[in-house]
Formats: C-alpha cells, sequence, structure tokens
C-alpha cells in the first residue's frame, strides 16, 4: 500500500468493514429495495417463493426497514471506536507472529495440498463432479461431496490455503520475483480445480476476490482500473460456473433425413468418389467435427448470454429473498428453533437456516439446503431485538479489529487484512459463527499462524541456547 491515494488507502484500511456493507447491500438490501418498487411486482409475483412474500403482514413495516438497515449506521460507529481504543493492543499482538519463509510456506502448501487432495480422492469428489446430468443432480452432488469429505480437509482448503494464497498473491506484489509468481500462479490453478469440483459458485468467487483485494490494497499502479479488470473477471467466471452448476447445454440440433440418391447418379459420380476418398475422407471427417465444434460453441454461448439476465437476477435475489421470510415468521411466530442456548447444543436439528430454506422451497433439498441470513438477522431469529443488537455489536467488533490490522507491517499482516475482508463476505450471509468456525472459518488460519509462530520462537530460543 502506498499512500499517494488517499482514497485507496483509506479503503485499504478499512477492507473489512467495506466489504461488509458492500456485500450486504448488493446482495441482500438491492433485492428487498428490488420488491418495494410496483413496477417490480408484475414479474416477482410469477415466481412463486417471491410472490409470497407479498402476503406478509410484516413486509416493509418499520421494524423491518430498521433491522434491514442498522449495519449502515451502527458499523460504521463500532468500528472507528475499535480502532480508536484498541488500535495499540491490536499492533502488539500483529507482532507476535513472524512472516513465513519460503521453505515453511513450501512446507505448509505441500501438508495442506496433500491432505486436501487425498480426501477428494477417497471421497470420488472428481467422479462425482462429473455425474450430475442436470440442476438437480449437479446440486446432489455437491451434497453427497460435502457429506464425503471430512470437515478437517474441507477447512484446510477453504481457510488455510485460501489465506496462504492470498498471502503469496500479496508477497508477488508487493517484491515481484518468479518464485513468488510461479507459486501464486500453482495455487490459483490447484485451489481453482478444487473448488470447482465442489459444484459450488460462490467458494470460488470468493477465492479470487481475495486475490483481487490483494492487488488492489498493494499494487503501486492504476490500483482502481486493476480491481475493475478483477471484477469483470469475477463477472465472467460467475457466469461461467453458474452455467456448469446449472448444467446449462446447447439445444439439439435437428437433423434433417436426407432423400434417396438415385441409382443413376450414384453409379456416375461412384468412380471419382473412390479415386479421392483415401486423400479426402480425413480432411473431411477433421472439417466436419471442427464445424461442429465451432456451432456447439456458439450455441452454447447464445444459451449462455441469453441466461445472463436469470444468473444476474439470481444473484441478487439469492440472499435477499430469505430476509423478508426471517422477519416474518420470527417476529410473528417467536423462537420457533429455540434460542440461543439451545442452538449452542449439538445435534439440534431445528435450525433458522433449514427452517427458513424449507418455508422458502420445501423441495427434495429441505433438511439439506439452507438459507442463511447476515449475522444480526439470524441473531434476531434466535432472541429478537436485543439479541440483534448484541450480534451487530459483536460482529461490527470483529470488522473493527481486522481494520485495525498494520498493513505496512508485513505480507503476513497483510494478507491477515484482506481475510478480514473475506471474512466481512461472510458476515454479511452468514450466521455470527460462520465467519469464525465453519470450514471458511478465519480462525483456522489464525490456529495455523499460532502454531507456526509457536515452532519459530521455540526453535530461536533452542538455537539461542
Amino acid at each position: 500500500m502506498v499512500g499517494s491515494n488517499k482514497l485507496r488507502d483509506w479503503l485499504s484500511i478499512n477492507i473489512a468493514p467495506v466489504v461488509f456493507l458492500a456485500a450486504y447491500f448488493l446482495t441482500v438490501v438491492l433485492g428487498n429495495l428490488v420488491y418495494a418498487l410496483p413496477s417490480a411486482r408484475p414479474y416477482l409475483m410469477n415466481i412463486p417463493f417471491t410472490s409470497r412474500i407479498f402476503n406478509f403482514e410484516t413486509l416493509f413495516s418499520p421494524g423491518y426497514w430498521l433491522l434491514l438497515l442498522s449495519p449502515f449506521v451502527v458499523t460504521p460507529m463500532v468500528v472507528w471506536l475499535v480502532r480508536r481504543f484498541l488500535q495499540s493492543t491490536v499492533l502488539r499482538v500483529a507482532g507476535f507472529f513472524p512472516e513465513f519463509t519460503r521453505s515453511s510456506y513450501l512446507l505448509l502448501l505441500v501438508i495442506c495440498y496433500g491432505v486436501v487432495i487425498y480426501s477428494f480422492w477417497q471421497a470420488e469428489a472428481f467422479k462425482l463432479f462429473l455425474a450430475g446430468s442436470d440442476f438437480a443432480s449437479s446440486v446432489e452432488a455437491r451434497f453427497v461431496i460435502r457429506e464425503r469429505v471430512n470437515f478437517f480437509s474441507m477447512a484446510l482448503l477453504m481457510s488455510n490455503l485460501h489465506f496462504l494464497s492470498i498471502y503469496g498473491m500479496v508477497k508477488l506484489v508487493r517484491e515481484g520475483g518468479l518464485w513468488w509468481g510461479g507459486v501464486t500462479l500453482l495455487n490459483a490453478i490447484v485451489i481453482s480445480v478444487l473448488l470447482i469440483v465442489l459444484n459450488m459458485k460462490w467458494p470460488i468467487l470468493i477465492f479470487y476476490a481475495g486475490l483481487v483485494l490483494a492487488v488492489f490494497i498493494y499494487t503501486p499502479r492504476y490500483p482502481f482500473v486493476k480491481a475493475a479488470v478483477g471484477m469483470m473477471v469475477l463477472l465472467l467466471v460467475y457466469f461461467l460456473i453458474s452455467a456448469f452448476v446449472y448444467r446449462i447445454s446447447p439445444p439439439a440440433v435437428e437433423t434433417v433425413q436426407q432423400p434417396p440418391v438415385s441409382e443413376a447418379v450414384t453409379d456416375k459420380h461412384e468412380a471419382t468418389r473412390s479415386e479421392n476418398a483415401s486423400s479426402s475422407s480425413a480432411a473431411v471427417e477433421v472439417g466436419d467435427s471442427s464445424v461442429q465444434k465451432g456451432v456447439d460453441v456458439l450455441a452454447l454461448s447464445s444459451v449462455i448470454g441469453g441466461r445472463v439476465p436469470q444468473m444476474m437476477f439470481h444473484a441478487i435475489n439469492r440472499m435477499a429473498i430469505s430476509y423478508p421470510y426471517y422477519y416474518e415468521i420470527f417476529t410473528r411466530r417467536g423462537q420457533v428453533c429455540g434460542g440461543l442456548l439451545v442452538q449452542a447444543q449439538v445435534g439440534q436439528k431445528c435450525r433458522p437456516s433449514f427452517y427458513v430454506y424449507t418455508e422458502i422451497f420445501n423441495d427434495q433439498f429441505k433438511q439439506r439446503g439452507t438459507a442463511p441470513a447476515a449475522v444480526h438477522i439470524t441473531a434476531y431469529a434466535l432472541g429478537g431485538w436485543p439479541l440483534a443488537v448484541i450480534g451487530l455489536l459483536c460482529g461490527s467488533v470483529l470488522l473493527g479489529f481486522f481494520a485495525s490490522l498494520p498493513l505496512h507491517a508485513g505480507s503476513l499482516m497483510g494478507a491477515m487484512a484482506v481475510t478480514g475482508g473475506v471474512m466481512g463476505y461472510h458476515l454479511s450471509q452468514l450466521p455470527g459463527e460462520g465467519p469464525l468456525f465453519y470450514d471458511h472459518g478465519v480462525i483456522w488460519a489464525v490456529l495455523m499462524l499460532l502454531v507456526y509462530a509457536l515452532v519459530v520462537k521455540a526453535y530461536r530460543a533452542v538455537v539461542a541456547k
């Protein structure tokens, strides 16, 4: 990060709360603003799970808007207070963690990749990935893969390897060099393959977004241009991954039956065909194959292009639609899944995300499909307004902690700050424990850094004797 661009510097320091509020607005608030537009009502009424919200008694009530928009007031204030009063403490904590050496970084990569790839192989994830022939079977394959791959391996992939990749990108942008360039490219390729195999769109988009954030914060020139190009690439990746997850394919080409050729014409050209057969048959086959492949690519591109509006609406609607259901259900019915203490019990079957998913879709994926919501919305489902306030305050304090990290202190803290931005996205989509303890939770990367720091300090103490 350089000091020549004040806007870039401010965004870099506040990357965690900025990503949280931006992602929350685009994925939750924007959709609800669209629901409130009279001009959008006819289209929304044609979608069963969207049309039902217009019968909700709590829709667009004062409390509805207050809960929805509260992060834009509370979070900036809390982040400012945390930075003001706790930044010195954060600086001392950050100083405890040493930078990676190349050998230690490479060793961690080898261990993580080895465990993850072996786990995927044992779970037959690559075979299941190719098994889905339509959208339903693709989603079913996703559930099977997630059930077979153990949590430890998923955490290594979604948290530890993600952090190590961001660290490599930060080192590359700050220092350059073929070594870090090669490692970053390798990480991008291997992790992309592993994430695509999961048959999910958002993990790979979040992975690329983390790399784009690292470039934006530390590139010495044209940060906004590079970020804009990165966002365009992310959008293209979203369309391509969505096309695969939805199993979009070009329509079947209708074949026209050719009329039979007369015997006379056949005899007349038989000799000519025989002479040229050996020299032209291979060329004809290759030509026909190339033409057909080109036609298929154009047809598939046309189909994907036609689905772009649907994909864009899905991106806006996928999280936004949950909020009216959350507010209606847990305002009128109360804490139907129990309060916070009940949810803390191991094996609890009723979870707000499962309950709301069933209310919205009630399809073959109920009890497996989830409709999660942001930290304060989920807290509202568990304890009403008091817990919603506590949840939003706790989430904002966490964002303030990451906004207090010293970006100039080294690549490790820079990578952690970028990881805070990724965590900010998750905080806008998931309950409070998600960004911390789910397989993509930041706690697993922090534990890796803590173990590494303890090993390094122990080694240095032994050598110093």
